[in-house]
Parts: C-alpha cells; sequence; structure tokens
C-alpha cells in the first residue's frame, strides 16, 4: 500500500477517486491503495477462513480483556505475544497469524487433535474455557455457501488457541488436561 503525501493536491484526501484508487489513513498515514470490489463466492475456502477469524476475534477479545494469566506465568498473554510478535506485526494480528497457520494448517491440525479426545477431555477443556474472566463464548460458523453450521464451543476455541500458543513455545501442546489460568 503506498503512502502519500498531499494527495490530489490536497492536505488529506479519502475515498474512492476515478473508481481506481482508494485514499485512507492508516495508522496515522495516508495511504492509497487499488480499489477492489469483491466477490462474495461464499466458497468452502472462503467461508473457513472467516471462520477462523471468527475465532482470532473471540480469542483476542478474549485475551485483551483478561487479567488471568497462566499458571507459573507473570505476564498476560497479550503482553507476552506483544513481547514476540514482529515489529510490523500487533500482538492481536499476530494471534491470528498463530492460531490459522501457513494455509490454515495450524487451524486444522488442532482441530484435528481435538477432535481425537474423549467427550469427559473435551468437557474438560469447555468446562476451563467457560471459567475464565470474561468467558469465552462459542463461536458461530458458517459452511460453503454462507449456511450456518455447528458453532465452535468455547472449549474447542481454547484448544485451538493453546495449540497457536504452542507453536511459538508461550504454551506447551495442549492434550487431554487444559492450562490453569487464575
Amino acid at each position: 500500500m503506498a503512502r502519500v503525501k498531499g494527495p490530489l493536491m490536497s492536505m488529506e484526501a479519502s475515498g474512492a477517486y476515478g473508481g481506481t484508487l482508494v485514499f485512507a489513513q492508516r495508522k496515522g498515514a495516508a495511504v492509497v491503495r487499488q480499489l477492489v470490489t469483491p466477490a462474495n463466492p461464499k466458497s468452502a475456502g472462503q467461508e473457513t477462513a472467516k471462520n477462523i477469524v471468527r475465532v482470532g476475534g473471540n480469542l483476542q477479545k478474549w485475551a485483551n480483556a483478561t487479567e488471568m494469566k497462566a499458571s507459573g506465568q507473570t505476564a498476560v498473554d497479550s503482553v507476552r505475544l506483544a513481547a514476540i510478535a514482529p515489529s510490523n506485526q500487533t500482538w492481536n494480528s499476530y494471534l491470528v497469524q498463530l492460531i490459522s497457520g501457513k494455509g490454515a494448517l495450524v487451524y486444522a491440525a488442532a482441530r484435528a487433535a481435538y477432535a481425537l479426545l474423549t467427550a469427559p477431555q473435551k468437557t474438560a477443556w469447555n468446562d476451563a474455557a467457560v471459567a475464565l474472566t470474561p468467558a469465552l463464548p462459542t463461536t458461530y460458523q458458517t459452511a460453503a455457501g454462507g449456511v450456518a453450521t455447528t458453532a465452535l464451543t468455547a472449549g474447542e476455541a481454547w484448544f485451538v488457541y493453546h495449540w497457536g500458543l504452542a507453536s511459538v513455545g508461550l504454551s506447551s501442546t495442549p492434550g487431554a488436561v487444559p492450562p490453569t489460568y487464575a
């Protein structure tokens, strides 16, 4: 995205221009980008991407709002993530990157590992997720065509969160027993 000074011979510009460019402010800087009219095919891949972002949004909200720390840690997860996030990336976008992985492989692996847990183990993860302050909610999910499908439980989202954190050493790889937060 190009940064501009004095776009269109003015001090500031915003909005579309000529049906090809869009001027805006991003993090305080004037930027210009190509105008893209999104196609919304609601394909399976697109819906999967939207589902990952929904899960990431719920996890970001929780991490941003909580003062709870993982057992043995001296800082909340948002601070720990901010400390290791690349300098050009915010901690919350880094979190979504961690839980999705390249080509959504991390997300798929976490969901596959969660599916292998027994019903009592899944219940333990769900109970741990709803006992957090604030509690993690279930996450609305869609399938190809944009139709609603089974929501992701709070426990599964919590499992995916720790799977992503484990990928950078901020948590141990999740298993049958959820981590303790206080």
